[in-house]
């Protein structure tokens, strides 16, 4: 998770600057989240698998004001294309609550502005506001022009030479809960667009809500659902649409207009480009419910007909794609045994960082755990309340602490076993429920601590035993990786464990000289800890076998050690 704020607390202060740090051909969702302010930039997501999210949509703006009568070197106006404040051009790219907006002015002055230009396929928008005036949001391919603008950041999205007539596409996009507001043909494009619930909003100029260039091969075009239509201008001059051209696909299912849309509906453009029963409604309420003197050429859906009309009929494809299915999200909280490490610390690992690959496709895994962190720091650099911002229902949120809250030395990370740290692993618990997501709490692996005869020593004193008590008394899933990797380690003894934490012979080259690490893990231990995870997971009545219980000793030296690993290393508590 990269975290953008302009007053520099946070990864990254423009949103650009983190899209370009997000690595390219990333399997799973690269989450961006953008603290509030106003962003005055031009954004480009040219990345697959970007999730941008907003901490809130009013007051989460990325805002720019160019337009298509600026001009270029060559004194020439620059057009619609190249006036976006933001263009996506990546596949599987969401944004949720966040404004995107071009303040460029009314048409009759800077021309058409863009606010958002949406040409990666599998777009999704959820709580979104899109904020213009003439062509807000245009939903279809780059042409070679828009490449030129934007080079060096290449384009993922379908190219075409124009927009104007284009070709049969596949490109797809969802926008769910959204507020776009504009006037003139404020929503067009020819790709294939479903809106689930939003509000379109005509601005006092009046207008047209759509203009589409559907392609005459393709099925659909814009089809918006339980939509409510609203706006500013005088009674009657909003109007539905017109075709950019001959074969546009536009259509209003159940949706609510008030007295702003005009009873005609749809308009033709010129003698050219005219209505047809591509264009129409069924269901509508409010205002024009009643209304029968529509565009003649408007469809009136039948009930049979648009029961046909649905998301996985317009927006399915050949793959099958739901957008209003999320894929659910891993949410891991902990320290540096779970968290991600580097290339340049290879082979040393965190369980967390390895989870994805032994779990099915049909999951992401977001490992926020930070290096030195206990339950306490963690909320006390507000990185609980990153995660509750991005927290879905249907996610989980997993969360394993003790290392760094035994550190008594450390008033800022140490929580007493029997007090405060169950008061703030409860928190964690708190905010997973406040989204209907799924709270697990997990153990702590056991450290490598063998005593003179040879067995394994506890070291974690009262912390997971007061982990499993809070699980029992919130009843929530517990994995008992503690008891889970004493049994484990105690079988493999104190040699064979060597492989499984960050042991490294000198001549490394990561680690010139050598590496004797009895806290973290190496990748083959990792992957162990994690399948061990995965294991008890699938498996909820997991029960552990004993093993032989020793006496804690006296791990002080060991505790203290964890942190000046780290410090070696240059991933210590800041």
């Amino acid at each position: 998770m990269f975290i953008i704020a302009q007053d520099g607390s946070g990864d990254f202060s423009t949103v650009q600057a983190a899209i370009d740090a997000v690595p390219a051909g990333k399997r799973t969702p690269a989450i961006l989240l953008v603290r509030r302010g106003i962003y005055r930039e031009r954004v480009v997501v040219n990345k697959d698998n970007v999730r941008l999210v907003g901490e809130d949509r009013d007051s989460t703006v990325i805002v720019y004001n160019a337009c298509a009568k600026d001009r270029d070197p060559d004194g020439n106006e620059r057009g619609t294309f190249l006036s976006a404040t933001v263009l996506v051009t990546g596949r599987d790219v969401e944004f949720e609550n966040l404004t995107v907006m071009n303040d460029a002015g009314d048409g009759d002055v800077a021309g058409q502005a863009v606010a958002l230009y949406a040409a990666g396929d599998r777009g999704v928008y959820r709580n979104c506001s899109l904020l213009a005036h003439q062509d807000t949001l245009f939903t279809g391919p780059v042409m070679p022009k828009v490449l030129a603008d934007i080079a060096p950041r290449t384009a993922e999205a379908e190219c075409v030479g124009s927009c104007g007539d284009c070709p049969p596409t596949d490109s797809r996009l969802y926008f769910e809960g959204c507020f776009i507001r504009g006037d003139i043909d404020f929503i067009f494009g020819p790709y294939r667009v479903w809106f689930e619930r939003c509000t379109l909003y005509m601005n006092a100029r009046g207008g047209w809500y759509t203009a589409a260039n559907t392609p005459e091969k393709q099925p659909y075009g814009f089809v918006f659902h339980r939509c409510r239509l609203t706006g500013e201008c005088a009674s009657g001059a909003g109007y539905l649409g017109r075709p950019w051209r001959r074969y546009a696909r536009t259509l209003f299912i159940e949706c609510d207009m008030d007295e702003h849309v005009a009873a005609q509906g749809f308009t033709d453009w010129d003698e050219i480009r005219v209505v047809t029963e591509r264009c129409g409604e069924y269901g509508t309420t409010g205002a024009r419910e009643a209304q029968t003197s529509c565009h003649p050429r408007q469809k009136r859906l039948t009930a049979d007909e648009a029961g046909q009309i649905t998301l996985q009929s317009v927006l399915g494809g050949q793959d099958g794609w739901q957008p209003d299915r999320r894929i659910p999200t891993w949410y891991m909280c902990g320290d540096s045994t779970m968290a991600d490490y580097p290339p340049d610390r290879y082979p040393m690992a965190g369980w967390g960082q390895v989870l994805q690959d032994e779990l099915p496709e049909s999951v992401f895994v977001e490992n926020c755990a930070v290096n030195g962190r206990s339950s306490k720091s963690f909320v006390n650099e507000n990185r609980l309340r990153y995660v509750d911002l991005c927290l879905r229902a249907g996610d989980k949120l997993i969360v394993s602490f003790s290392h760094n809250d035994e550190k008594a030395y450390d008033p800022s990370r140490y929580t007493d076993p029997n007090d405060t740290f169950k008061k703030y692993l409860g928190m964690f618990l708190n905010v997973a429920e406040k989204h209907g997501a799924e709270p697990v709490l997990v153990t702590p692996i056991a450290r490598r601590c063998f005593d003179a005869e040879g067995r394994l020593v506890p070291t974690h004193g009262a912390y997971p035993e007061a982990i499993r008590s809070l699980a029992s008394e919130r009843k929530v899933r517990l994995i008992d990786l503690e008891k889970a990797t004493m049994l484990y380690f105690s079988q493999a003894g104190e040699e064979g464990t060597k492989s499984i934490f960050c042991h490294v012979p000198a001549g490394h080259p990561n680690y010139p000289q050598g590496a004797q690490d009895n806290s973290h893990l190496q990748e083959n231990g990792a992957h162990l800890v994690a399948r061990m995870f995965v294991e008890r997971w699938n498996d909820p009545t997991w029960t552990e076998r004993s093993f032989e219980q020793t006496d804690t000793e006296d791990c002080t030296e060991l505790i203290a050690r964890e942190d000046d690993v780290l410090k070696e290393r240059g991933m210590a508590e800041p």
